[in-house]
């Protein structure tokens, strides 16, 4: 790469903010119209380098040469209330100040401004109401009418789905290569840099940091690289063959509500002993699904069983009472009670009797030993049982929480997204916990929108795509992009 190719440069710079420093010693350049990932996990130093390259955080040593000002994408200052049409009219409006605003002419751009970011069919609805992947593609609209020198945007693809994912930051490239300017985007998600990223750059806690091209490392080797060779590996299933089924569900259909797909008929079921992994965005149907099984929501038609027994209707309370348990993403606030603490949450819903209670009394002894048992089983260090859960790291909490769901040793888990946000080590010590309660019998519906995630889980796999299944058979030739392109050939 030429001098003259090169449209962000930054040389040697460190940012202090304790110990370690959040960026130390960083050096790497992105060529205009490319595409540069800054890979890190949470609290590694993206967010303060993307400050630093916006201009709004000062350097303690190096320096950063930019081709001009830059523009942070980020949905979070635009009002809920506004149209889409209003939120491009808003970056067009600004051109025009001091000159008289043509209202006729500003209308027409932003609507051509919406074609191009395939945003001209939803003009009046209102931001509140987007996708995710569409509130995303607006902020890139209304960016790039700014013309920046350089293009930043900070973990735009934490809420989207893969596929979603793949097409955002196709558009984010569309626009540094139309623009002749570079973009720099950040993530916790290896898969990101892949096709669109030209280089990566490395970040670790307490480590110095490393750059890559996409063009020398595979994927595969990045996430070796990342995790210093310890990568996420499918967990064993051992030499079991699945029972008898648990759960069966026959022709379920769920309407969706505004914008979301509908369920369109599912028939599957679980058996002891087996894996089943459904894979989907969210407003593919998968939040309806998932709402179906907590018993939050009532299909309209279609039946489930559970061990036998009729609980389309049932209440979320009756199933785990029957034998079901749930562990949602870890960002659910749901699952456990912020201000109570480790052993208090490690016993909801189980003081009725014994052994956490008796003659309506409890059991303080026993409920201590079960938290410093679980604790200790369940590998968390620091932490002690009145600790307030609040106080924890959100690998920590959710370390509990599946704890405390496996402990309960339930004939069925239904899980969605379980690691979903987490450090590599968390996902990959909730995954293994899960899945080993599988091999002790228990039933496994997993539901997520990672393609990498069910594989590494799944005895048997569905892509969950337009509110219906695709099965896919779970082969050692199974790759991500045919994940991906089931899911995105169903929605089409």
């Amino acid at each position: 790469m030429g001098d003259k190719d090169v449209g962000l440069k930054v040389k040697g710079i460190s940012i202090a903010d304790g110990e370690p420093p959040a960026v130390d010693d960083l050096t790497f350049s992105v060529a205009r119209g490319s595409l540069h990932m800054i890979l890190g996990e949470r609290g590694t130093g993206k967010t303060a380098l993307l400050e630093a390259l916006a201009g709004r955080r000062p350097l303690d040593e190096g320096s950063i040469d930019s081709g001009g000002a830059a523009a942070l994408v980020s949905g979070s200052t635009t009002p809920a209330h506004i149209r889409v049409l209003d939120r491009l009219l808003l970056h067009r409006q600004s051109r025009y100040l001091g000159m008289g605003i043509h209202w006729k002419r500003a209308r027409r751009e932003a609507r051509e401004l919406a074609a191009r970011f395939g945003l001209e069919a939803i003009l009046d609805v209102p931001v509140e109401a987007l996708r995710p992947l569409e509130r995303r593609l607006l902020e890139l609209a209304a960016a790039s009418v700014e013309s920046p020198g350089l293009l930043l945007l900070d973990e735009p693809t934490s809420d989207l789905g893969p596929h979603e994912a793949r097409q955002f930051l196709a558009g984010v490239k569309s626009v540094a290569s139309e623009q002749k300017i570079p973009a720099v985007f950040t993530s916790t998600w290896p898969r990101d840099a892949y096709p669109e990223a030209e280089g990566v750059t490395i970040l670790w806690r307490g480590a110095a940091p490393a750059t890559v091209t996409t063009r020398e490392c595979s994927e595969g080797a990045l996430v070796e690289r990342w995790t210093g060779g310890v990568g996420i590996r499918r967990a064993p299933t051992g030499p079991h063959l699945p029972g008898d089924p648990l759960l069966r569900a026959e022709g379920l259909v769920s309407q969706g509500r505004g914008r979301e797909t509908s369920l369109a008929g599912l028939d599957f079921e679980v058996k002891s002993g087996e894996v089943l992994a459904v894979v989907g965005a969210p407003a593919d149907g998968l939040t309806l699904l998932h709402d179906a099984l907590l018993g939050s929501r009532i299909p309209e038609r279609g039946t489930m069983q559970f061990l036998g027994k009729e609980m389309t209707r049932s209440s979320r309370r009756h199933r785990v009472e029957s034998g079901i348990s749930f562990v949602n993403p870890p960002h659910s606030r749901d699952q456990a009670i912020a201000e109570f603490t480790i052993e208090e949450n490690l016993i909801l819903g189980q003081t009725g009797g014994p052994p956490f209670a008796r003659g309506g009394f409890l059991r303080p002894e026993s409920i201590r030993g079960n938290a410093v048992r679980t604790l200790r089983d369940f590998e968390i260090p620091g932490a002690s049982p009145g600790d307030r859960f609040r106080d924890l790291s959100q690998g920590d909490r959710q370390r509990i929480i599946v704890a405390r769901e496996v402990i309960r040793n339930p004939v069925l888990l239904v899980v969605r997204s379980p690691a979903q946000g987490l450090s590599l080590a968390a996902q990959e010590y909730v995954r293994r916990a899960l899945v080993l309660q599988c091999e002790r019998g228990s039933g496994l519906l997993w539901l997520t929108e990672e393609p990498e995630e069910a594989m590494r889980v799944a005895d048997r796999l569905a892509v969950l795509a337009a509110g219906r299944f695709v099965w896919i058979p779970v082969t050692e030739t199974l790759t991500r992009e045919m994940i991906i392109d089931e899911m995105s050939g169903a929605a089409a």
